[in-house]
C-alpha cells in the first residue's frame, strides 16, 4: 500500500515513524510545502521522499493522511485532488471545523476520492500514534486495519457522516477543557490548604462510579438539586477567595446553578431520567441568556 502523509509536524511524523516500524511497512511518502528541520531530518534519516509540491508522484497513492492545520484543509484538497487516483482514501486528521469537513467530503465525492473525518481526542505529544481517535463517515476496512496496526484506539461513531467526529470532539472539549480549567483553579488551593493528597483520595469515588455514569447522574439530578448545589459552590468559591486563589470558574458554576434554581422554582422535569433533564434544561435555557 502506498501511503502519503500530508503535513510533517508532530502528528504527521508520529504516524510516519510508527508506520515504518510495522512488519509490513507500507510504501510511505511525505508531503509538506514548508517542512521543519525535524521533518527533513526524519526523511533523510529513513530514506523517504519528502515532497514540497503535489504532482504526478501522487498517482499511485491509495491512502492519504491529512495532518495539516484546519485552516489549510481547503487549499490542501485543491492541490491534492487533481492528482489522486479514483478510489483513493483521504483520512482527515486536521482540526478543521465540522462544516469544513462536510464540505471537504462533498469535494472528494466529486472526484471519486473516499473521505473520512478523523478527530484526535488525546495528546499526540504523549501517546504518539497510539492516541485515541474518533472516526466518522464511510467504514473503510483497510483504513481501520492501518490504525489498528499503528496501535491507535479508534471509536467508530455509529450512523455518522464526515464532520461528526470533529463536532463530538469539540463537545467533548466543553467538558474536558472546562474540567481542566476548574482543576487549575482547585489544585493550587488544595496544596495551599495542605490537603492535596486528601483531595486525590476523595476523588476516587469518581473512579469507582465511572465518569460517564457520574455525568449522567449529575445531569438527571441537576434541576431538583440546583439550589443546594448553588449554596455549596458559593461556599467553595469563598474558600478559594479566603486565601487569594482565583475563583472565576467556580463563580461561573455558581451562576449556572442559580439559573437552574430560578427555573426550578416554577417547574421541574416530570421524569427522573437523563433525557428528561436535558429536555427541561433545553426548554428553560433562555433564562441563562
Amino acid at each position: 500500500m502506498k501511503i502519503v502523509i500530508v503535513g510533517c509536524g508532530e502528528v504527521g511524523l508520529a504516524y510516519a515513524e510508527k508506520a515504518l516500524q510495522l512488519s509490513s511497512a507500507p510504501h510511505l511518502e511525505l508531503l509538506d510545502p514548508a517542512p521543519a528541520s525535524a521533518a527533513v531530518a526524519f526523511a533523510d534519516g529513513r530514506g523517504r521522499s519528502l515532497h514540497r509540491e503535489t504532482g504526478q508522484w501522487l498517482s499511485g497513492a491509495e491512502l492519504v493522511l491529512l495532518a495539516t492545520p484546519g485552516s489549510a484543509l481547503q487549499p490542501v484538497l485543491d492541490s491534492l485532488l487533481p492528482h489522486l487516483p479514483a478510489g483513493a482514501v483521504i483520512a482527515d486528521l486536521s482540526t478543521a471545523s465540522a462544516d469544513a469537513k462536510r464540505y471537504a467530503a462533498s469535494r472528494c465525492a466529486q472526484t471519486s476520492a473516499r473521505y473520512v473525518d478523523i478527530a484526535i481526542t488525546g495528546s499526540v505529544a504523549v501517546s504518539r500514534a497510539a492516541t485515541p481517535l474518533l472516526y466518522a463517515g464511510e467504514t473503510i476496512p483497510e483504513l481501520l486495519d492501518l490504525f489498528r496496526e499503528l496501535g491507535a484506539p479508534v471509536t467508530v461513531l455509529d450512523d455518522s457522516r464526515p464532520g461528526d467526529a470533529m463536532r463530538v470532539k469539540l463537545l467533548r472539549s466543553v467538558l474536558m477543557k472546562g474540567l481542566e480549567a476548574l482543576a487549575v483553579e482547585c489544585l493550587p488551593a488544595a496544596r495551599a490548604y495542605g490537603v492535596l493528597d486528601q483531595l486525590w483520595a476523595a476523588l476516587q469515588d469518581v473512579d469507582r462510579t465511572g465518569f460517564t455514569n457520574l455525568l449522567q447522574a449529575m445531569t438527571r439530578t441537576h434541576p431538583r438539586h440546583a439550589a443546594r448545589r448553588e449554596h455549596e459552590v458559593a461556599q467553595a468559591a469563598e474558600q478559594l477567595e479566603q486565601i487569594g486563589c482565583p475563583s472565576a470558574m467556580t463563580r461561573a458554576t455558581e451562576q449556572r446553578f442559580a439559573v437552574t434554581r430560578a427555573a426550578a422554582d416554577s417547574s421541574v422535569p416530570a421524569d427522573d431520567t437523563t433525557d428528561a433533564a436535558i429536555d427541561w434544561i433545553t426548554a428553560t435555557r433562555s433564562n441563562a441568556l
